[in-house]
Formats: C-alpha cells, structure tokens, sequence
C-alpha cells in the first residue's frame, strides 16, 4: 500500500473514532452513562475530527505530489508527530478537560504542522502557478494565520480576559480561518490540481480566487457579530456575504464546466461526492446571507442546533466529502465495489438526515413549538449511519494504487 493511501487510512480512523464519540455524546442525552464527562468528551471529539481527520487529510493529498525518498522519512517522522498529539488529545481531554497534558498535545501539533506547511509549500511548487498551486499557497497560509487566534489566548488569560468577549472572538479567528481559510481553500486547490492533471484549463480564474479571498477576511464579522452588533459589522458582513455568494456561484459554473469536460476521467461517485460538496458550500453560503439579517442573527447564535449543524455542514459537507472525492479519484475506494458504494450511500444518508433534524428542531424551538417526539432518539440513530459508513470504506482495501 502506498505511503500516501495507508496515511489517508490513519485519517480516516481518526473520523471514524470521532464519529463515534459524537454518538456517545448524544446517547448522554438518553442514557446515563458513568464516569463520562460532555464538555471534555466534546473537545475530544472536536480536537481529533478537526485536527486528525482535516488537517490530516488534506495535507496527505498536498505531499502526495512531491513523494521523494529523500524528503519521505522526515515527513514521515513529522506526520507521526501530529497523530501521537491527536492521540494525546484524544485520550486526556476526557480526563483533564483543558489540563496539562492536552495542551501539550495541542501545542506539538502545532508546532509540528508549521514544519509539514513548509514541506507542502515545497511539495505543491510545481502545480500551476495562476491556478491550483495559488489556491494551495492561500491555503497554507490560511492555516498559519488561523493559529494566531490560538496564541492569543494565553496572553488573554494572562491579563484576566477569560470569557469575555475578546476571549471568544480569538476562538472564532480560529474557527473562521481553519473552515473557510484553510480547508476550504486547500479543497478547492485539490480539485483544481486533478482537473489541471487531466488537461482541463485552470477551473478557478483569478478573479473568483479573489473573490473567495475578500469574502473569507471580511466574513469573519459574522464570527463577532454574535456580541457586538454595530451596525458597521452588521455591514462588512453583509458585503461579505454578498462576495461570497458570487464566489460561489462562479465556483459552481467553473466545476460544473470541468466536470462537462472531464465527465469519463473519474468515477459517478467521485462525481457525486463533488456536487454534494459543492451543495454543501452552497447552502453554507445561503445561511451567512441569511445571517446578515439581525433577527435571524439572534436566533442563529441562540440555538445550538444551529450551530451544531452549521458547523458539520462545513466539515462534513464540503470538506469530508471533497476529500472521499479525492481519494475515488486516486483510486484509493474502488468506486464500482459494493462496500465503497454502501459505505458512501450510509455516511451521505446520515450526514442528510442529521443535518436535516437538527434544523428541522432548530426551527421548531424559534417558532416555539417545543421539541420533535423522540428526537434525541431519532438524532442518535441517524448519527450511527455516519461511522457505519466510515467503517465500511476503512474495511474496503481496494485493488488499485491509483495516481
């Protein structure tokens, strides 16, 4: 098995135990269940689907162009650094909460994944240069700068800043930077990478990189808009989400363009995992538009299904799906194989039916209907779909190398 693939698998476990414990977190809702904690298993669960699945994930895909001997066993080395910290994060947020040992995990990540961002700068210098290697470059600096609003925190707390509103707000860079800055932009520089590979033109111009970039700075209002709602925030938001929706949809006729194009190079559910990624940033966009408005703001920021669903429409949606898509194309799941098509088919089924509840009992709280019968029942049985699905494709070995 290829370095590359066998390292997309150790990801792919990470969402796999991540999924997991996102079922175990709403069982708690139901049963009962001893010497579990909610808010530290929640920061497991966030740290290892973010940190291990995300990160992970796509920055296999950005070295996997560049895999010479010489530079393998050190980037070997620094890979197996960021996995012992997620496992270190896995495995003690449970107990200590934000402690000691957690937050040395979460520090070596770090400082281990600015090392594998200089070994991806480096890896991705030959792809083009007005189109796919751009979108990288935006990418990993993305990531960099999302970091600051880490740091900021232990001079926050330092000067007595813990829970204000300066305190979230760095957070929320975080946040705002790792979904829209980072992954997002490494997703689409990954798409852009396999459509130039195959003699499609740049899908991306410059332009709508531009666009994408000015949307996903001034967008970050929207992160500080849930406390401070001046009305000039509530405008640099709005231009925001205006930019966005046009980033969008030229996005959307470029990949829809290529796809024309390219239509026999990949397989149906390649195709598929791409469109419903795509529909995921749509609707993703959608909302922040929608939130631009201030009664619908209050109630975004106020109900947590909102939030929850929101933020697994991003990782879930487009990102997870961008990279199974990725994988199908390198022939890392063997697309026509039953166990691939079944496990696609019961993630993709989970991730709608959750998706679709948690509005769905968002709305109805707003509109002061109270809760669905049985919905935390129905919420954890769909969400067992999702890790049987990531179970099928890990049991899936495949045939084929790929690329």
């Amino acid at each position: 098995m290829p370095p590359a693939r066998r390292w997309y698998r150790i990801a792919l476990v990470d969402l796999l135990v991540a999924a997991l414990i996102g079922c175990v977190l709403r069982a708690i809702y139901l049963v009962e269940i001893p010497f579990v904690r909610f808010k530290p298993l929640l920061h497991a669960h966030s740290h290892v689907a973010l940190l291990g699945w995300v990160f992970l994930g796509l920055m296999i895909f950005l070295l996997d162009d560049a895999p010479e001997a010489r530079t393998m066993k050190r980037r070997r080395v620094m890979l197996w650094c960021v996995q012992s910290a997620v496992l270190g994060m896995l495995f003690s947020f449970p107990v200590q909460g934000y402690g000691p040992v957690p937050i040395t995990a979460s520090t070596l990540h770090m400082l281990t994944s600015y090392l594998l961002v200089r070994e991806a700068w480096k890896a991705t210098h030959g792809w083009s240069a007005e189109g796919s290697r751009r979108l990288a470059r935006l990418a990993l600096g993305g990531y960099v700068l999302s970091t600051a609003g880490i740091w900021a925190i232990a001079p926050l707390l330092a000067a007595g800043q813990f829970g204000t509103e300066v305190y979230y707000w760095s957070i929320q860079f975080f946040l705002h930077f790792q979904f829209n800055g980072w992954a997002w932009f490494a997703a689409l520089a990954l798409w852009s990478r396999w459509a130039e590979q195959q003699g499609s033109p740049t899908p991306l111009d410059a332009f709508t990189v531009r666009l994408w970039v000015l949307s996903t700075v001034l967008s970050f209002a929207l992160a500080i808009a849930w406390s401070e709602r001046h009305w000039s925030i509530i405008g640099v938001n709005s231009v925001a989400v205006l930019l966005q929706l046009w980033a969008g949809w030229r996005t959307g006729q470029a990949i829809l363009r290529a796809q024309a194009l390219l239509v026999d190079r990949a397989p149906l559910w390649a195709w598929r995992c791409v469109t419903y990624a795509l529909i995921g940033m749509g609707i993703k966009v959608l909302m922040q538009a929608a939130v631009a408005f201030p009664p619908v703001a209050v109630m975004a920021f106020t109900i947590r299904n909102y939030v929850i669903g929101f933020i697994h429409l991003n990782m879930l949606g487009a990102i997870t799906l961008m990279l199974f898509a990725m994988a199908l194309l390198r022939g890392w799941f063997i697309s026509t194989a039953v166990p691939v098509r079944i496990g696609l088919s019961l993630f993709t089924s989970g991730l709608v039916l959750t998706e679709a509840l948690l509005f769905l009992q968002g709305t109805l709280f707003w509109a002061g209907f109270g809760m669905l019968p049985g919905y935390h029942a129905t919420l954890l049985g769909f969400s067992l779909l999702l890790p049987a699905g990531i179970g099928v494709l890990l049991a899936h070995r495949g045939t084929r190398a790929g690329p």
